[in-house]
């Protein structure tokens, strides 16, 4: 590698690896050490290894066993539950696989006797995913005698690092993004070791590949997609050499089925079964009718573009689309988006220096997406199970074309990439911010406002903490329900509303979730409305005609000065 290009790895992977661990913890999730009582689900896994069984060491409420069915998903909320676990013989378990506690959580607590923060783990996988993904990239590109200049390579690996899910990944740390980072981390490494087996015939290096791979299954079962795709390739073009890949993916292979077999008397049940969740989760319905809403949710639900910081936003709730019953959706936004040059994946297909290994990397990153949206489910977390694959084979097609090309032509198709991974990089980032819940905006708001003043110029659209506000408007308690007033944005916007109850007209003081019921007299005239907020106080009142019927006590509220939108009649 040149020294120019080996500067520009190193400056990529340094500035990858402080957002990643700056933005892990944006949001409140902090790297606390020395303790052991963190709880988080692979915390309490390796707790059960370290005792000697699979089940977490939690027992599980009286009053929930007494229950005809404790898995209910109406069962009565008041009784205390561990949500999205397994609960199976009396015990809970879990049904995310426990190749996050085997790699990190249990060797930590063995060698420490303190938990490891869950955001730490995360923050681990995603680098070290990161990492692989990168030298995978430097490997192959040299596998097909490709030297692209160094600020096209570092545009290429500022692309793998952002425009794949993982800030969005990042922004909440619970077992499902510790469970999906660890997938991640398996894949980069597969296909890493992989793509050194092709240029050595040390056995270590298909061993390796074949370890990861199922570790990849350990993590999440889904990816048992892209360890078959890969076992097919490792035959195919290594033959003999084969034997370690195949024994060491068998090996991994056999401690999940019995893993599973050990827990639920089936080597291919991890609970889904058993699970506690809530309605229409948890349960997997694949059938041909969820194909096109998953592709569309996957790949093509536009985000929500807007003048104000973040400036994109998940949809929500999510797009409307045709969809079958007990389709489970979230806010989601399509991975083109995410990343605009997806599409030119498929060029590294035809690359016959390295087409072994970017056979594996385009088919496992379309045999995920094509069981994803199968299954009836569509969240954003789980596109980071696809689309880095489809951005590193992206990476390897545009490198070739880019080297085929010349003068004016090369100069366009410079400019055009580089705007399509900096358009991917702002939406990725933009969705960090954000997250699945707008932890950012509710858990660190004074950070939040910050970034905001930083990189709003325009005071109008510049969002405040707190600011005091007064809105006088008029309006008439007739002709039917009417918005009054909105405060901010979903899902953390202040709302007033004019409704009915039993024919009787009513004020609606909501915000994120907390309502205020008040019933207001009727009246042929227009109504003069007075709407207050005290900073010092947290409190929203409303007036009418210079009465005070209503006061709502407010946690926070963000919003620009063009977010503050009233009726006008």
């Amino acid at each position: 590698m040149k020294w120019s290009h080996a500067a520009v790895f190193a400056a990529a992977v340094l500035v990858t690896g402080c957002y990643y661990d700056w933005a892990v913890r944006a949001t409140g999730y902090e790297f606390t050490w020395n303790r052991s009582d963190l709880g988080g689900y692979y915390n309490l896994l390796a707790r059960g290894f370290t005792e000697g069984h699979l089940y977490l060491p939690l027992e599980p409420d009286a009053r929930l066993l007494a229950l005809p069915n404790p898995l209910d998903p109406y069962a009565p909320g008041d009784i205390p539950k561990l949500f999205d676990a397994v609960l199976y013989n009396r015990r809970y378990y879990l049904y995310h696989g426990a190749g996050p506690a085997i790699m990190l959580f249990l060797p930590w607590l063995s060698y420490t006797g303190h938990d490891l923060p869950e955001s730490f783990a995360l923050f681990l996988f995603c680098l070290g995913g990161y990492l692989f993904a990168a030298l995978t990239l430097v490997t192959m590109l040299r596998m097909a005698d490709v030297s692209p200049p160094a600020w096209i390579l570092g545009i290429m690996l500022l692309a793998l690092g952002f425009c794949q899910s993982i800030p969005f990944l990042l922004s909440r740390v619970w077992v499902y993004e510790v469970a999906i980072g660890g997938g991640y981390f398996c894949v980069a490494a597969g296909l890493f070791f992989f793509a050194r087996s092709q240029l050595s015939a040390r056995p270590f290096w298909p061993a390796a590949s074949g370890l990861m791979f199922g570790m990849a299954v350990a993590c999440r079962p889904n990816l048992i997609v892209a360890a078959a795709i890969a076992l097919v390739a490792v035959i195919l073009s290594l033959r003999r050499r084969a034997v370690p890949f195949i024994a060491a993916l068998l090996l991994v292979a056999a401690m999940v089925a019995d893993y599973n077999y050990r827990r639920f008397g089936s080597i291919f049940e991890f609970g889904l079964n058993y699970q506690i969740t809530g309605p229409g989760q948890g349960q997997l319905h694949p059938r041909l009718a969820n194909v096109l809403p998953g592709f569309y949710y996957m790949l093509l639900a536009r985000p929500e573009f807007t003048k104000i910081f973040p400036w994109v936003l998940l949809p929500f709730p999510a797009r409307d689309f045709p969809r079958p019953s007990q389709y489970f959706i979230e806010p989601i936004a399509g991975a083109l988006f995410l990343a605009p040059f997806l599409p030119l994946a498929y060029l590294a297909l035809f690359v016959r220096k390295f087409r072994v290994v970017s056979w594996v990397t385009v088919m496992s990153a379309s045999g995920i997406l094509l069981f994803l949206a199968t299954t009836g489910l569509s969240t954003q977390r789980y596109e980071v199970d696809f689309l880095p694959w489809f951005v590193l084979a992206s990476m390897l097609g545009i490198a070739v074309w880019l080297q085929r090309a010349s003068g004016v032509r090369l100069r366009l198709l410079q400019a055009l990439f580089t705007v399509a991974v900096m358009f991917g990089v702002v939406v990725n980032l933009a969705m960090g911010v954000t997250g699945p819940y707008d932890d950012m905006m509710k858990n660190k708001p004074d950070r939040y406002v910050a970034i905001a003043r930083w990189l709003s110029p325009v005071a109008n659209l510049r969002p405040q903490w707190n600011p005091p506000l007064s809105q006088d408007f008029t309006a008439s308690v007739s002709g039917g329900p009417k918005d009054l007033l909105f405060v901010g944005r979903k899902p953390v916007r202040y709302e007033l509303v004019l409704d009915y109850v039993n024919g009787k007209p009513v004020l609606v003081s909501r915000f994120s979730g907390e309502t205020v019921i008040k019933e207001i007299e009727p009246s042929a005239n227009p109504v003069r409305f007075h709407v207050s907020y005290s900073p010092e106080t947290h409190e929203m009142a409303v007036s009418a005609n210079g009465v005070e019927l209503l006061r709502q006590r407010i946690q926070n509220i963000i919003t620009a000065p063009a977010q503050i939108v009233r009726i006008r009649e």
